[in-house]
């Protein structure tokens, strides 16, 4: 399901991003500044990234909170910007609590130098299943150097969210699904909506680049 939140194009840094037009940019990087631009053109390694989530129900009820650095996760063997993690409950879930979760997505530069937020809050309904196709999505905002000249970045920041039955069913035991859920799968992704496949894990991380080492810093 998609998030019921309107796409939100504003710069979601706590650091501008890089403001200056193509020509000007172009011509203090390669001449007045080029020493201190040289080191923001290199992307950031996926071991420099920490990601941190938190789903809850309603306001304050917290189902878990991951903080793993990126490189620690399940990454996508097909050389895309596409992670998975098994995640544990804080608590036995209902599911009656399935109806509605919030989540929030941070992508931290190691050290807890800058903090991009993917997405804020953004509600849907998770999945029984941690295979099934139901996602949390939100639309991520363009670089300030592009903002200026495209309406839409294209790219959207994709979860899944899954629950296992805590007890596994079997008849001849005599044990039944007691409805509750203490287990998960995290599947976290940058979709391109505009050819319907994820980025590669490259053009991911020049695009967070943007945000987390910006052109001005």
């Amino acid at each position: 399901m998609l998030c019921s939140l309107p796409f939100c194009l504003q710069p979601q840094t706590r650091r501008p991003s890089c403001l200056l037009p193509p020509p000007l940019r172009y011509c203090l990087h390669g001449s007045l500044q080029a020493p201190a631009s040289k080191a923001n053109k290199t992307p950031p390694a996926l071991n420099d990234l920490l990601f941190v989530v938190n789903a809850r129900t309603g306001e304050y009820s917290t189902l878990f909170t991951l903080s793993k650095p990126c490189d620690e996760l399940q990454v996508d063997p097909n050389g895309i910007f596409k992670f998975a993690v098994d995640i544990d409950l804080e608590s036995s879930l209902k599911k009656e609590a399935i109806r509605e979760i919030k989540v929030t997505w941070n992508v931290v530069l190691r050290g807890w130098k800058d903090v991009f937020n993917m997405m804020e809050s953004c509600s849907g309904k998770a999945s029984l299943v941690p295979e099934a196709e139901d996602l949390f999505s939100k639309e991520l905002p363009l670089p300030g150097c592009c903002s200026n000249m495209v309406t839409a970045s294209s790219l959207v920041a994709e979860i899944k969210l899954g629950f296992c039955c805590e007890n596994y069913i079997d008849e001849e035991e005599g044990i039944e699904d007691d409805g509750k859920f203490k287990r998960g799968k995290l599947s976290l992704g940058i979709m391109n909506t505009k050819h319907w496949r994820y980025l590669s894990m490259d053009d991911a991380l020049r695009h967070l680049q943007h945000f987390l080492l910006p052109c001005d810093a």
